[in-house]
């Protein structure tokens, strides 16, 4: 049966990645930035409060490790923390408000045994506990951190389940429509709607998008995509509207983007990128433009970069390339304004 990991696991030779690199805007260069402890592919980076960024473990590949390490964004070295509770991959990483740091799911040894586990980061202690299970297993799912502080998850099950950090509980919504899809990506509106997007339903890519209203708990069925889409990116843009960028869909690389307009609850076809990117990241700048990153397309896995420019609805390549091509890394906007890229996979031998 076909799943959203498919065209991930075809690539051929791939191997997980130690380098981490930085990305200047002002200057419009990519550098290196010191190197993991291990390899790090389908693994998650979380800023914190501090300005360091937490990474916790990875999968696939290299085998799925409970390790994590931390980014030091003054020094730009790389130090060991505590390992999680369990080895996962696949899992999502969330932020509280509180500071700590909520990771749920993922995969754990064997690609096909998802997990309902989850567990907290303290920053302040450098100590994992585990906290309630989810009420199934998830994996490849997303984790949107509500405006109220719960945290709203959303994956292959045709239900999503809310965190209260307050009770430490978890609480499963009314799916009301709600569409079980592999491999979506989930964009937290202005409104504090949520709005999901593509990924793979029933053995297919999918073009709908459903918003989940923080108000009232429940899903309501949008506009679909032009084209549907899985392992693509989407992101809120100042105006209010959503990017959404490149990704895999019927068998092909895409390189074509959308527009999703919250006013009108339609979608907008709008330039496409330079080069078509699966598996890629976007990061919004501080000058509201999007810097978009590495990739899978046709030529393989890459390593150029490209920023889309709301004001003029054009994409332009960055003026360096990194220096790792890569697929599934994690990109992360440090409080300096500059974007690290961490681990990921690339061609192997």
């Amino acid at each position: 049966m076909f799943n959203s990991r498919e065209i991930i696991d075809d690539k051929k030779s791939s191997n997980a990645i130690v380098v981490s690199e930085l990305y200047d805007p002002s200057a419009d260069q990519w550098t290196t930035s010191g190197s993991l402890s291990r390899p790090r592919t389908f693994h998650t980076a979380t800023l914190l409060n501090s300005g360091n960024v937490l990474v916790c473990g990875s999968g696939g590949y290299t085998g799925y490790t409970a390790t994590c390490e931390i980014y030091d964004a003054t020094t730009g070295q790389w130090h060991s923390a505590a390992s999680m509770l369990t080895p996962r991959g696949f899992h999502t990483a969330t932020l509280l408000k509180s500071g700590q740091v909520l990771v749920t799911g993922g995969t754990t040894l064997d690609i096909n045994g998802a997990l309902a586990t989850c567990e907290i980061y303290d920053p302040l202690t450098d100590k994992w506990s585990y906290i309630a299970s989810m009420t199934g297993a998830r994996s490849d799912h997303t984790a949107t951190l509500l405006d109220s502080g719960k945290v709203l998850i959303t994956s292959d099950a045709a239900s999503s389940q809310l965190y209260d950090p307050s009770t430490g509980q978890w609480s499963t919504l009314k799916s009301m429509g709600l569409k079980a899809r592999y491999s979506p990506t989930a964009t937290t509106l202005k409104s504090g709607n949520v709005l999901v997007i593509g990924g793979i339903e029933v053995a297919r890519y999918s073009g709908t998008t459903e918003i989940y209203d923080s108000l009232t708990d429940q899903w309501d069925t949008v506009g679909s995509m032009a084209t549907p889409r899985a392992r693509h990116t989407s992101i809120l843009l100042s105006s209010g509207k959503v990017l959404a960028t490149g990704g895999v869909g019927d068998a092909d690389f895409l390189a074509s983007c959308e527009l999703y307009d919250p006013s009108t609850a339609k979608w907008q076809n709008i330039d496409s990128m330079i080069e078509e990117r699966s598996s890629h990241t976007t990061t919004m700048l501080k000058s509201g433009k999007v810097l978009a990153t590495a990739g899978y397309g046709y030529t393989g896995f890459l390593d150029t970069a490209e920023i889309y420019d709301p004001s003029t609805g054009k994409w332009t390549h960055t003026s360096t390339k990194l220096s790792t091509p890569r697929s599934s890394h994690t990109a992360t906007m440090l409080n300096s304004g500059k974007v690290l890229i961490v681990g990921g996979e690339h061609q192997g031998s």
